[in-house]
């Protein structure tokens, strides 16, 4: 597999490949419309206060035959042209405030919405940048297998010219070919598995990784505060599933008050103006106005009302104790992230003082292969040990890197102004 530097003229950063991202997944173009839906709805609830007019208007022949027209001397049907309007304008003055509620239930609502924009955006960033991170070490990976496999050929080939000039032996040979076949296999494995971060990263970016382009993602010191506890509480501040579970009891603490708003009668101010010409049976012109204040009451609804309040009640019971346990989710989750984090530089030093050491050895075997006093398969097998430990390595300082992220999301500062200038290129700016 041909791979391409990763070191670009013209670098596309991390935050540049999300800047694109939180605009045009389509997750997040869901989350946008739907707070634009609620948006409208809060101009639905509003009309509530506003009155409605109606008109209505006909036109058309009328015949009429009932005892008082066959009483009449002509002894005929009525049968005329009928013209008819009516105009009616119908203002609420009182319903229980069910109206007030409504509105009230619409904008905590659009709130809702919001905060799941909000969560949807910091999951949909988590997701490109585990893709990202994921393709640059899958690259490494590769890279660092192919060159183990390109070491053990070597070695085969030198054994293999000793055996030739009778100075080898032949059982070296076939352990060194043994070896180089666990090489190729893990090369070819770690071939699928970059194979399958491409299609990743396709699907979260919907465009293929443009791996010239990529640049080694390094998070800012600043990003992480200083201790455990800090990060709870910024967790439990601004984290939107946190947000967004309060807004859902607010909601459902103003569903409380909306159906009270059934025991109440409903208190309209008509007016109508109607207008006929040569209708029922009359010949003229009618006009008349009419001003009144009406009321309506349901005195009983078979329980029902009752009911609606009572399931209102067990609702917002209901939805603090789904707060409840949003506020214990994102406790764990930060105290996971951190302690993940934790765990992976630490990692991190024990890796690195395992690539160092396994490097002394290799050297060691080497030299004593070259005198003659060591075997040819503890030689491979050192070398095996440096690529394993620098492999590991690799794994560790991509999984610290995204453990900052994950930490990220757990507190809800996964957006663009706290990741702006994370990718500076070479060096950790991570405290240890």
């Amino acid at each position: 597999m041909a791979l391409l530097s990763v070191a670009p003229l013209r670098a596309q950063t991390l935050e540049q490949a999300l800047s694109s991202l939180v605009y045009d997944h389509p997750q997040v173009k869901s989350a946008v419309k739907a707070v634009a839906s609620s948006r409208e709805e809060i101009s639905k609830a509003a009309a509530a206060f506003l009155p409605t007019v109606n008109v209505t208007s006909d036109y058309g022949p009328e015949q009429i035959d009932n005892p008082a027209e066959r009483a009449q001397a002509d002894g005929k049907i009525w049968s005329r042209s009928k013209q008819s309007a009516s105009l009616s304008v119908t203002q609420n003055i009182f319903e229980g405030y069910a109206a007030t509620s409504a509105t009230r239930t619409a904008r905590l609502n659009k709130l809702v919405s919001e905060s799941t924009l909000e969560t949807t955006s910091q999951n949909t960033m988590m997701e490109g940048i585990s893709a990202y991170i994921d393709v640059l070490r899958q690259i490494q990976l590769v890279e660092l297998a192919a060159q183990n496999e390109e070491t053990i050929q070597i070695q085969l080939n030198l054994e293999d010219e000793r055996v030739q000039k009778g100075s080898g032996i032949a059982v070296d040979v076939l352990q060194a070919k043994s070896r180089l076949q666990l090489a190729k296999e893990r090369r070819v494995r770690f071939e699928g598995d970059l194979e399958n971060a491409f299609s990743r990263y396709t699907q979260v970016f919907n465009k293929a990784p443009e791996i010239d382009k990529m640049v080694e993602p390094i998070p800012k010191a600043d990003l992480i505060p200083n201790t455990l506890e800090s990060a709870i509480d910024i967790a439990l501040a601004e984290n939107p599933q946190v947000l967004n579970s309060d807004r859902q009891v607010a909601v459902a603490r103003e569903r409380k008050r909306s159906v009270r708003s059934e025991l109440y009668p409903r208190i309209d101010f008509v007016s109508t103006w109607n207008y006929e010409k040569h209708a029922g049976g009359t010949l003229g012109t009618r006009r008349d106005a009419s001003f009144i204040l009406q009321a309506n009451w349901d005195l009983f609804t078979g329980l029902t009302s009752r009911a609606n309040i009572s399931q209102a009640s067990f609702d917002y019971s209901a939805s603090r104790d789904i707060y409840e346990f949003a506020v214990r989710k994102v406790i764990e989750g930060a105290r996971i992230s951190w302690q993940n984090l934790h765990t992976a530089r630490e990692r991190l030093k024990q890796l690195e003082n395992a690539v160092n050491i396994a490097s002394e050895v290799f050297d060691s075997r080497k030299k004593l292969r070259a005198a003659g006093k060591e075997t040819v398969i503890n030689v491979l097998d050192a070398e095996s040990e440096i690529t394993n430990a620098r492999i590991n390595f690799a794994t560790a300082a991509f999984a610290e890197r995204e453990s900052v992220y994950a930490l990220l999301l757990s507190m809800g500062r996964m957006v663009m102004g706290e990741l702006e200038g994370s990718s500076q290129g070479a060096g950790d700016t991570l405290p240890r």
